[in-house]
């Protein structure tokens, strides 16, 4: 799986911001999941969500989107995907914060998170899927600290094959994620 991490953060820049107008906060439990509308028309988000935002996950959530991708939007190349593969994607991004404030402060954790998670995914044998982990300044309750964005997408020859692969990449993106959270700050 092709697998990248950044960091943004800069005055100009997007933040992860905890409580905003429409938080729907699934660490209370799941019966609000309906609320968040992505989540309810896309079968894979949900599960992502339930399983990031568990009480034995060191992460929780915070927003998420999830969208389409036209065969112009999918660089064949970037998906490592043949061109008869990259006709219809789907794409979808999480922002994600370590329960821990502590080392949720910490700007070196998180890029440790990130560096080891996309290590961890480029080993991935999964064509016609990309990752991509970005750092941001995120802002919980007040107290200032970092997050993560995961972004995954996927693309195939239809609709159908390519939900499928997004399935597999989110599940494994976020199962690397949450292991490589867990192990952050040791």
């Amino acid at each position: 799986m092709e697998a990248d991490w950044s960091v943004e953060v800069g005055a100009d820049l997007p933040m992860i911001a905890v409580p905003w107008e429409g938080f729907v906060d699934l660490r209370r439990g799941f019966s609000s999941i309906s609320e968040i509308h992505e989540a309810f028309a896309t079968p894979e988000l949900a599960q992502a969500l339930i399983r990031l935002n568990r009480e034995s996950s060191g992460v929780f959530t915070s927003k998420c989107d999830v969208w389409a991708l036209t065969a112009d939007e999918i660089d064949p190349l970037e998906f490592d995907a043949e061109k008869k593969n990259a006709e219809q994607g789907i794409a979808c991004y999480i922002d994600m914060i370590l329960r821990d404030q502590v080392i949720g402060a910490s700007f070196k954790a998180h890029e440790q998170w990130v560096r080891s998670a996309s290590t961890e995914l480029r080993r991935t044998e999964l064509p016609q899927a990309r990752v991509e982990l970005v750092v941001r300044p995120a802002n919980v309750d007040a107290n200032s600290g970092f997050g993560i964005t995961l972004y995954v997408a996927a693309c195939g020859a239809d609709a159908v094959a390519a939900t499928s692969i997004f399935q597999t990449a989110l599940d494994t993106s976020v199962a690397i994620t949450m292991k490589q959270a867990a192990a952050t700050g040791e």
